[in-house]
């Protein structure tokens, strides 16, 4: 009897990763017409029950420190959720004398869940540190070709501050700032009897409705993520409209472990991929041959 085989659904975009990088390609790519496929290695993140932004101390088991108080690695059960500065399965060294610490995040959205939301822009010296102290090299842009950029992202995501006309922090498209608190002010006064600039943080908070995400409530909980999406998450304010245009297919759970192309030998020797991660096709890493992969490399699937 004749058999009709499907053939794989093609995308004209991988996408790794949800985050800020990953989510803002989404969304313009998907809006531009391309069909796109993005893998993330969490879960999705439902806000309304996900989120602890109203929760009290007494709500959680041991007050939110969980067991013998370990949870406070992680700054408490309160934050965000599936953000860690160690996650079981996917070690990192760091240099010989170095504290480097990672904190990553497997979730949709990644770590822009768990954020402070500042939000400054590289001025125009971050741009020529070869040149400035013979360190590193230039970049091949400078500040003037990224400055427009910064603008429709300001512009998108909502960035509260004020001009001053600091070269190190080159000023923005802002959302007027929170009025200052009295420490606030204290902190100001002495400051300019110092000669010391002292100026409003720039966040990634509404203070006003953008896009009709409500202005900021003030509950003081940015990390443990926001409900009324007041501040900046690519889980609420990037991937909503990318799924929205139905030229996105996100596909939770998948973590790429190493590419594969019609040059990439029969990966016999690869173990297969653990029984709760998805193993899929990955953009190829000219840094790495499936020999070298930092990671053990898993078969390919069809997404």
């Amino acid at each position: 009897m004749s058999q009709v085989i499907r053939s794989p659904k093609q995308y004209d975009v991988c996408i790794i990763g949800s985050g800020a990088g990953g989510g803002m390609a989404a969304k313009v790519l998907t809006e531009g017409g391309l069909n796109c496929a993005l893998l993330e290695a969490g879960p999705e993140v439902h806000p309304e029950k996900d989120f602890k932004m109203l929760m009290w101390p007494y709500e959680a088991p041991h007050r939110g420190a969980g067991v013998g108080g370990r949870a406070r690695e992680n700054f408490g059960e309160f934050l965000a959720p599936n953000g860690a500065w160690h996650i079981e399965g996917e070690p990192y060294t760091s240099a010989p004398g170095s504290d480097f610490q990672w904190f990553r995040s497997r979730i949709v959205g990644g770590r822009t869940n768990h954020w402070g939301r500042i939000a400054l822009r590289f001025a125009p010296v971050d741009f020529k540190s070869k040149t400035r102290d013979g360190l590193g090299d230039d970049w091949p842009i400078t500040y003037e070709d990224l400055s427009p950029y910064y603008d429709k992202v300001e512009s998108y995501i909502g960035v509260f501050g004020t001009k001053e006309n600091v070269p190190s922090a080159p000023d923005g498209v802002f959302l007027p700032p929170p009025k200052p608190r009295c420490t606030e002010l204290m902190v100001k006064k002495a400051c300019d009897k110092l000669n010391i600039t002292c100026i409003p943080s720039r966040l990634a908070i509404l203070t006003k409705s953008v896009n009709g995400r409500l202005p900021c409530h003030y509950c003081g909980q940015c990390g443990r993520g926001c409900i009324t999406a007041s501040n900046f998450s690519s889980s609420q304010v990037l991937i909503p409209p990318a799924l929205k245009t139905g030229k996105l297919t996100m596909i939770t759970g998948a973590k790429p472990r190493a590419p594969k192309n019609a040059s990439t030998p029969e990966p016999s020797s690869w173990p297969p991929a653990p029984a709760n991660r998805r193993a899929c096709c990955s953009i190829p890493n000219p840094l790495y041959s499936p020999q070298e992969s930092p990671t053990p490399p898993a078969r390919s699937a069809d997404t």
